[in-house]
């Protein structure tokens, strides 16, 4: 008897399904960062298909004016990737937007040639103004030695690929680059015929021309010194040493561009074991394969963090102090904050720095767009990501708009940075007095503050973080709902009674109950001695303090003229929870829910916005709003919240990889009105 054969089975992977991927099987597996449509037609054909996309369209062709007709482009799929080492560069521009905003800060605080920079990048200021500052000028001239033009490709498929180029070409002026370039060309396995121009900037920018530059300097600025035409004149030279390539593709329905320093930065994908189909990080993702994809994304983490700044704000206040200085009244000053600012610096890059993993994600549509992500986050955010919050279940109330929950790091570096920032704020108002900025009592004042007022902010402040960091645990929920009842209060328009009131509340978990009650205790004496010291014709006190009882739940607030459960500061808290809001009501809901059984911990950090209940709030606030007019802007806005449910963020963490899933749930509108 023949042997029964057993059926090999292959599970359907992103590699096996590649042909159904759009061109992400063309893409080389060692990207830094990539981003390729799976079905980009398809999707974009539903999309302009629905009611909502029709009525956007016109809204903008109504609000915009009517732009020049040209032909169209049919575009299938289309990738862009940063390839390898493109972060060196990546890391130069964003150095440049920190000189910007430095240049910009030194200039509003200095005056002179650099006002009037703004905030915004612009490069035609920026080079103004390096013009006029040879400090610019040379920063920008290191940052030119150093830059490389990084590897980037733009794939299309297209059913006209030839127009593709030829669009691509006319937008980005590449006729003005190519000139005499040498050329060599690339075949692939796939017969694609890709273009390779190897660019000497000294073609484009030949000594002729520079002399040119030069004259049309001295004429448009003739008080220029002979020491900033020397550095004009050696940055000319360092951008013309610069060599780089410039890459056109053309293969059956498909058109490549690409840039980068070399040529052999000019490549494809040889086969999809070579592809980013292949990279590690897309392995948790094979479970979607056959679903019907409409974007898949990888990146590195070294890419991720280059985005990132850890010091966002540190141009600024360099660039102020530095303008300062140059002010013969603040100079003093500017000096004396320095050890504030190395203060603030580590703060801010304690609080900021981050090292990302790599990372990968797929997007699809099922009732709404639907996204999973593997990787991406830092070793540290994977450990904390891994850990349950108990309260998860909260964010599943019907009522509920926003809601957070998971747990926190518990680093206290968002304290430190925050009370770096305070610090150097106290020390400017000090410094500022000191230069005469205020007046003559000034001095006065900020001596008065620091001995009846500081003292006893401090001192409110530290009970806070008291409770926040060392009676309270790392696991915790924030909660916005609209589930309230509105009170009677005064001036309350007709039908004001059936808006639902919107309510908060920060949930904890309680580790000491005593230290809660001692640091309280000392943060209302510190408000009282406050109070006490503030001039007033009679003397301020706190309000009366309430305490309320339900079951093995205690409520504590201030007295108000109302019916305050719903609408007033309330803390309520047991041996388990700590709740902090505006609702006793809603406290007591909670902590009902958390003594179920089925409220469950799960792990991870997630996220939940309901615009469904968003916009029923809105419509009842505009309808209450609409006999007194001015509630017509509101109502037109309310229109394109219709197609949004419900967003749902859920991040993660498995054996130390870090993983997201989002899904943001939506509908088609029927009509509008």
């Amino acid at each position: 008897m023949k042997p029964v054969e057993t059926p090999v089975v292959v599970k359907p992977t992103l590699l096996t399904e590649a042909e159904r991927l759009g061109l992400a099987a063309r893409v080389p597996v060692d990207v830094e960062f990539c981003v390729s449509s799976v079905q980009l037609k398809k999707h974009a054909e539903a999309l302009q298909a629905s009611r909502w996309w029709g009525q956007m369209q016109a809204f903008v062709e109504d609000k915009t004016p009517t732009a020049e007709e040209s032909a169209s482009v049919a575009v299938d799929e289309a990738f862009l990737a940063f390839g390898k080492d493109s972060v060196k560069s990546l890391l130069l521009l964003r150095q440049l937007n920190d000189l910007y905003n430095e240049t910009a800060y030194r200039g509003m605080m200095s005056g002179g040639v650099l006002a009037g920079l703004g905030t915004s990048f612009d490069a035609k200021k920026l080079m103004d103004a390096a013009l006029r500052d040879p400090e610019v000028l040379e920063a920008l001239i290191l940052m030119l030695e150093r830059f490389e033009m990084p590897p980037v490709m733009i794939g299309v498929a297209s059913p006209e690929p030839e127009q593709v180029l030829r669009r691509m070409s006319d937008l980005l002026h590449l006729a003005d680059w190519l000139g005499n370039a040498p050329q060599s060309r690339i075949v692939t396995a796939q017969g694609e015929k890709i273009t390779v121009n190897e660019i000497a900037m000294e073609q484009v920018l030949t000594v002729e021309r520079r002399r040119e530059w030069m004259d049309a300097l001295e004429k448009a600025a003739p008080g220029i010194t002979p020491e900033m035409k020397d550095r004009v004149a050696r940055g000319l030279e360092v951008l013309a040493r610069k060599k780089w390539v410039l890459a056109l593709g053309l293969g059956p329905q498909r058109a490549y561009l690409a840039v980068g320093k070399a040529k052999d930065q000019i490549r494809l994908a040889n086969a999809v074991e070579d592809s980013l189909l292949a990279r590690p990080e897309l392995r948790p993702l094979d479970e979607h394969a056959q679903k019907g994809l409409g974007l898949i994304a990888c990146w590195d983490g070294v890419f991720w963090d280059v985005l990132q700044s850890d010091h966002p704000f540190q141009p600024i206040v360099r660039g102020v102090l530095a303008g300062l200085q140059t002010e013969k009244t603040f100079a003093p000053m500017a000096r004396a904050l320095e050890p504030q600012v190395i203060e603030l610096a580590a703060a801010e890059r304690a609080f900021y720095h981050s090292e990302h993993t790599n990372g990968a994600a797929v997007a699809w549509w099922n009732h709404g767009l639907q996204v999973e992500m593997t990787g991406g986050f830092s070793a540290a955010d994977a450990v904390v990501l891994g850990r349950a919050s108990q309260f998860t279940a909260l964010l599943d109330e019907p009522e509920l708009v926003f809601g957070l929950s998971g747990q926190g790091s518990g680093t206290g570096a968002g304290r430190a940075y925050f009370e770096a920032w305070m610090r150097m704020v106290h020390a400017t108002a000090h410094e500022l007095a000191k230069a005469g900025v205020g007046g003559d009592k000034a001095a006065d004042v900020l001596k008065l503050v620091d001995h009846a007022v500081l003292p006893q902010v401090i001192e409110v402040y530290d009970g806070t973080k008291t409770i926040w960091q060392k009676a309270l645990g790392d696991d915790g929920a924030l909660i916005l709902d609209v589930g309230g009842k509105m009170p009677a209060l005064p001036g309350l328009p007709p039908g004001g009674e059936a808006v639902p009131v919107p309510r908060l509340a920060s949930v904890r978990e309680i580790k000491n109950r005593g230290l809660i009650g001692a640091a309280w205790e000392n943060m209302e004496t510190a408000l009282r001695q406050l109070l006490k010291n503030v001039p007033a014709p009679q003397p301020l006190e706190l309000p009366k303090a309430v305490t309320k009882q339900s079951g093995d739940l205690t409520s504590y607030s201030y007295e108000l003229p109302f019916d305050s459960r719903e609408a007033g500061p309330w803390v309520s808290l047991n041996d388990r929870l700590f709740m902090l809001g505006t609702s006793r009501v809603q406290q007591a809901h909670l902590a009902e829910i958390l003594r179920q059984p089925a409220a469950g911990a799960a792990p991870g950090l997630r996220v939940k916005v309901s615009f469904t209940k968003l916009r029923e709030f809105l419509k009842a606030f505009a309808a209450v709003r609409a006999q007194s007019g001015g509630a017509d802007e509101l109502k037109a806005a309310l229109k394109w919240l219709e197609p949004f449910e419900v967003l749902d963020l859920r991040l993660w963490s498995e054996e130390g990889l870090g993983k997201a899933r989002a899904s943001c749930q939506m509908h088609d509108v029927m009509s509008y009105d």
